[in-house]
């Protein structure tokens, strides 16, 4: 719909008293420069125009080549349309495209899928050319272009355009882990391991240009940004380090202990870290820690456990994961008046409380001290170095798994 009518408001409505709401109704349009309301009546009674009545199919062109030019003009080139991370870049040269193509037996025209910077943006198709040419800029080798391949086959945007500055990571299981080297002791969710660091940046980098470069303030809206996001974290799960009894986490999405499997997580957004727990107040600090951070409204948690810190939680009960994301879903709580008073909720729970879709409409209802078990979605993955007894918790929620040997 290339001639949808738009209207806008001023931003941020979080945090605004209602009067201040209502001098945004009642003023203008901070883009068009004319009164809100008028603008939005006139949209929706004026009659369409021979434009806004077009039908048909947009065909998005695509030029192959941009060059010969000096490397640093190309380097300009990208990084002023925000092609690249603002980092230097490997020139994606035909014959260096070509090489990378050699590292799978999939055609470079085969639509890999789609992805959309925000819900409410067009998507778009992204070919296995296109995840050539973003592991070529990166730095990447063929023997990393498979893996590459998977986590584009995920479709998880590592650059999501959400005003809330969302990153995204990618956790590897199998015998891709061993064969590419891929980091899960020490330093592992950081930059400390050349194939992580090389597919991280592909999987940004063809994130942010299959949706035509990530813009701040155009495709990209994130008010702080994301210091995850220029290189997501890519790392592999410590399966030498999962106590007996815990599946690892490809296993647990279904796949066989031996197939080589990247499983994304999505809304990244901090990470909390704290030391062992101890046996006189484990719960109370476990609910402490993990409803402390993030909003409510995610309904989703990641726990990042270092094998050192496996034995109190065998200790606690939990002789597998289930039993531990069981425990914390039942048990992170918030009061009701506390829930119902986050901006996120307010944003996307209260409409639907209100149309009665459950449960949160009798989340609505209940006393204000009443407990509320908000967490939905919850993961265990075991990664570190056991040179401290610390782990963490991410505010992530998983995405989905793809096996890596269907990209070779």
């Amino acid at each position: 719909m290339p001639g949808l009518r738009l209207a806008f408001t001023h931003t941020p409505v979080g945090g605004k008293t209602p009067a201040e709401l209502a001098g945004y109704i009642a003023g203008y349009d901070p883009v068009n420069n004319v009164p809100l309301m008028e603008e939005i009546v006139g949209h929706l009674t004026r009659p369409l125009n021979e434009e806004e009545l077009t039908t048909g199919i947009f065909e998005r062109t695509k030029r192959d080549f941009i060059g010969p030019d000096t490397r640093d003009n190309l380097q300009r080139y990208f990084d002023d349309r925000f092609w690249s991370d603002q980092l230097p870049i490997i020139m994606p040269t035909e014959e260096r495209v070509n090489a990378m193509l050699a590292g799978t037996s999939r055609d470079r025209d085969e639509v890999i899928g789609q992805m959309r910077v925000t819900g409410t943006r067009e998507a778009w198709e992204y070919t296995v050319e296109t995840a050539a040419i973003n592991a070529v800029m990166a730095g990447a080798k063929p023997e990393h272009f498979p893996a590459i391949l998977a986590l584009a086959g995920t479709r998880t945007n590592a650059r999501s355009s959400s005003t809330s500055s969302m990153t995204a990571m990618g956790v590897f299981n199998g015998p891709i882990v061993d064969e590419l080297l891929l980091n899960s002791g020490t330093g592992a969710l950081g930059l400390y391991d050349n194939a992580g660091a090389l597919i991280g940046r592909a999987w940004g980098l063809l994130s942010g240009n299959v949706t035509g470069g990530s813009v701040p303030g155009h495709t990209y809206l994130g008010v702080q940004g994301n210091p995850m996001s220029a290189v997501p974290a890519v790392f592999a799960e410590n399966v030498d380090g999962l106590p007996e009894g815990w599946d690892p986490l490809h296993v647990q999405k279904g796949f066989a202990s031996d197939e080589s499997v990247v499983s994304t997580f999505s809304g990244c957004q901090s990470q909390n870290t704290m030391m062992v727990l101890r046996d006189e107040d484990w719960e109370w600090v476990l609910q402490r820690f993990i409803g402390g951070l993030g909003p409510p409204n995610r309904g989703s948690k990641m726990l990042l456990i270092d094998p050192a810190v496996t034995a109190p939680f065998l200790r606690f009960g939990f002789d597998t994961k289930e039993k531990l994301i069981d425990w914390v879903k039942q048990n992170v709580t918030t009061p009701k008046y506390h829930y119902w008073l986050d901006q996120e909720v307010i944003n996307y729970k209260l409409g639907p409380a209100r149309a009665g879709r459950e449960p949160y409409a009798t989340w609505l209802s209940l006393p204000d001290d009443a407990p509320i078990p908000y967490l939905e979605r919850v993961e265990v993955v075991v990664v570190g170095g056991s040179g401290n007894i610390r782990w963490s918790v991410n505010e992530c929620g998983y995405s989905r798994s793809v096996a890596v040997d269907d990209w070779r």
